[in-house]
């Protein structure tokens, strides 16, 4: 990140991309290359799409199961260079549902499952879109079959969750296979703006039931089907996109308000062409060591699989502080991951309007209540976001240390 000397590395030297001690890592390590769009393909609804969303509908319509309606949600940009969106619903917080008997306070980002608290085996039938099998039948986990959910307190249209093997009910620990899962099933939509999202315990996931959050960002209040977050600048740390390869990039702190780091992948060896697809498994390898690091140390995150970005960036890495190309071979259209650690929810002032859970690091802030909504103001909540809810910078430049040599 612009503003942070990672300052320990294992051997006394730095895998390439990282910069240590006494060299600052540039904000301009990436920059844009604007003519790849026509390399991805159109946005477009996909047999996926269309379940859920025909099937949202349809519960919505029946009435009596959703219980916040998404015709009922207020929305507005913030003023400032966030691009910041607030959202508030009269219902949404009143209606929604108590987690049950059997919850107590969270202690650990990694806990077993209560048999006595909610959990998604005990929802109304009604509830229940569909189901779908996540990955290839050869997989040797088998087809993994999800079972998807309407959102009961959604928070737009198309809310959804994704519960894979329901009825064994794993905690809501993000595993390799669980993270390749969601990964296979966010190939399933064909649009750009479908987004998986995921809290971790101590991260604002309000049921230790293994589920991910499916929304649509074009029904969120942001039409240019990202989240405020994806636009952020990034900084290399290690690794590349291009084949037999995984990168991890460092969100710029100068320009969020949560640090952050953002992973990717090539492709398989010898694969072919000008822009060959990421290698899927890969890619859920590097996440779920990172993550691992952060059930290690007890670091609650919250979690955003995005589909290849439009825009391609051309990379580069770091020698001896001086950045140059490598237009060696040929980057892969890579699915991106947001991994953010944090604080544990309890440090989140008390009067603070809202929850920061996974929706609000990423920049969809929604208001507990209307008083909240008017007042938000992009400043004040860069204030509370650095003080209540990013992991501190001593130990976030640990992770730094850590997380950088993974990729090696």
């Amino acid at each position: 990140r612009a503003s942070i000397r990672v300052a320990c590395s294992p051997g006394g030297c730095s895998p390439a991309g990282v910069a240590l001690s006494g060299i600052r890592v540039s904000a301009m390590s990436c920059c844009w290359n604007r003519g790849a769009e026509s390399l991805l393909p159109a946005s477009r609804d996909s047999d996926f799409d269309h379940q859920v969303l025909i099937g949202f509908n349809r519960i919505l319509d029946k009435g009596g199961v959703i219980r916040t309606s998404p015709a009922t949600v207020q929305r507005r940009t913030l003023a400032g260079a966030l691009g910041l969106v607030a959202q508030f619903s009269s219902e949404h917080f009143g209606k929604k549902r108590s987690p049950g008997e059997g919850v107590i306070a969270q202690q650990v980002v990694v806990d077993a499952v209560s048999p006595d608290a909610f959990n998604f085996t005990k929802v109304n039938a009604a509830e229940k879109i569909c189901e779908v099998e996540a990955l290839p039948e050869e997989h040797p986990a088998g087809p993994l079959r999800t079972t998807v959910l309407a959102n009961v307190s959604p928070l737009a249209t198309g809310h959804v969750l994704l519960v894979p093997q329901c009825e064994q009910v794993r905690p809501q620990v993000l595993t390799e296979e669980l993270m390749l899962c969601g990964l296979h099933l966010l190939a399933k939509s064909g649009r750009k703006d479908f987004r998986l999202v995921f809290n971790s315990l101590l991260g604002f996931a309000t049921v230790n039931h293994f589920h991910f959050h499916g929304l649509y960002l074009s029904y969120c209040g942001l039409p240019s089907a990202q989240l405020p977050v994806e636009r952020v600048d990034r900084s290399i740390i290690a690794g590349k996109t291009t084949e037999g390869c995984t990168q991890i990039e460092l969100i710029v702190d100068k320009c969020w308000y949560c640090s952050g780091f953002v992973v990717s992948a090539g492709c398989k060896p010898g694969t072919p062409g000008e822009a060959p697809p990421a290698d899927i498994a890969a890619l859920a390898a590097m996440v779920a060591r990172v993550v691992q690091e952060l059930q290690r140390r007890n670091i609650p995150h919250n979690v955003i699989i995005a589909p290849p970005p439009t825009e391609r960036r051309q990379k580069k890495v770091f020698t001896g502080g001086m950045a140059h190309e490598e237009p060696v071979k040929p980057n892969a259209i890579s699915p991106e991951v947001f991994i953010l650690p944090r604080k544990p929810e309890s440090e989140l002032r008390t009067d603070a309007g809202f929850n920061a859970a996974v929706m609000e690091i990423s920049g969809v802030l929604v208001a507990q209540s209307e008083e909240a909504y008017v007042a938000f103001e992009e400043g004040k909540l860069q204030e509370i976001f650095k003080s209540d809810v990013s992991l501190p910078d001593a130990d976030f430049d640990e992770l730094i240390c850590k997380v950088a040599w993974l990729p090696t």
